[in-house]
């Protein structure tokens, strides 16, 4: 069971007890509780002391947090009291009883202007974002009309050096094209919400996505092992496995494996193809490089740079491609 005593140590944070058949009411608080509206004795509601625009967020996630059974959860959200609305950050922590039901909830409280500086740097990336989308959406546009006209110009041209400055025409707007879309997923990168999540299953998920189930998949990963990261480290994932059937068709099978090291850990990434030749292996993540679009393993890299993790290709040339995330110790934790 958690108590206030383990909450709560003399300082800033608030602590609170959560009933934990009706996890937003609290049972008892610390004194300094009052300070933020919250009464120490108990009976306050706290979904109605959040803005009504964070509620939303907060109650599904941590909703979530207890479907999965965690340990823990953190919420950031503005609550109003009596001197006004204060950026908080909530780190609820949660025990279970063998049914699965919540046996005891509680959460350390604390006011921080971080959660406000991520909100307004936010509003500043969506805002542009949302110009940075208008004015790619207009170019594609502009970009569909060359190419389509082009393309019906193509039949009447017979003089050959015409046909080949058509050609190289046709083919840079195509390179411009290509550049455009994938300026769309660089944009997303490190602006999602981060959240603790088990490693296993996010594998899982990116192995489907990733058009791998075709092949046997083994995934060695403890399954209470959790990464701190956002919805683009499963999408670097992805990209690592789609590399694998575009560029090796003859592979049999996939070793997906975890190594914990002092450092945090090593994820093997290990197919069983022809490998990558030698000469290859240090431009494999440029922008470019490769027999597809050259976007996806640069992206994977810039992605996973994100959360600290490096990526290196350590296989044998002719034997297997081998792919190591080294994940630093700050974003695991076992449940």
């Amino acid at each position: 069971m958690i108590t206030i005593d383990e909450l709560y140590q003399k300082g800033p944070v608030i602590a609170l007890l959560r009933n934990p058949t009706d996890i937003w009411r609290i049972t008892s608080a610390s004194e300094n509780a009052e300070k933020m509206g919250i009464s120490s004795k108990g009976g306050s509601d706290l979904v109605a002391a959040i803005l009504e625009e964070d509620r939303d967020l907060v109650t599904r996630k941590l909703g979530a947090a207890i479907m999965q059974k965690r340990s823990e959860v953190t919420m950031r959200y503005r609550l109003r009291h009596p001197s006004g609305i204060q950026w908080v950050e909530d780190l609820c922590r949660l025990t279970y009883n063998p049914d699965g039901s919540v046996e005891s909830a509680g959460s350390l409280l604390w006011s921080s202007t971080l959660p406000l500086e991520w909100h307004l740097l936010g509003k500043g990336v969506d805002a542009w974002n949302t110009l940075n989308s208008k004015v790619r959406h207009d170019i594609l546009n502009q970009l569909t009309a060359i190419l389509g006209y082009l393309e019906l110009s193509q039949d009447l041209i017979t003089d050959p050096m015409l046909e080949d400055f058509f050609g190289k025409e046709q083919n840079a707007a195509e390179r411009i094209r290509e550049k455009l879309i994938f300026t769309r997923e660089y944009q997303k990168i490190g602006l999602l919400e981060f959240e603790w999540t088990r490693l296993a299953s996010l594998f899982t998920e990116a192995v489907g996505e990733a058009g791998c189930s075709r092949l046997p998949v083994h995934i060695d990963i403890p399954p209470d092992l959790q990464i701190f990261s956002d919805k683009t480290f499963k999408q670097a994932l992805v990209k690592i496995l789609e590399n694998i059937p575009d560029h090796a068709s003859n592979v049999t099978g996939i070793e997906i494996s975890f190594q914990k090291n002092e450092g945090g850990g090593i994820i093997v990434i290990e197919d069983d193809g022809p490998g990558i030749p030698a000469e290859q292996k240090k431009r494999i993540f440029d922008l470019g490089f490769g027999s597809g679009d050259g976007f996806g393993l640069f992206l994977a890299e810039r992605e996973l740079a994100v959360f600290g993790v490096s990526i290196t290709e350590t296989g044998i040339p002719g034997k297997s491609t081998r792919f190591e995330l080294t994940i630093p110790a700050e974003i695991l934790a076992a449940q």
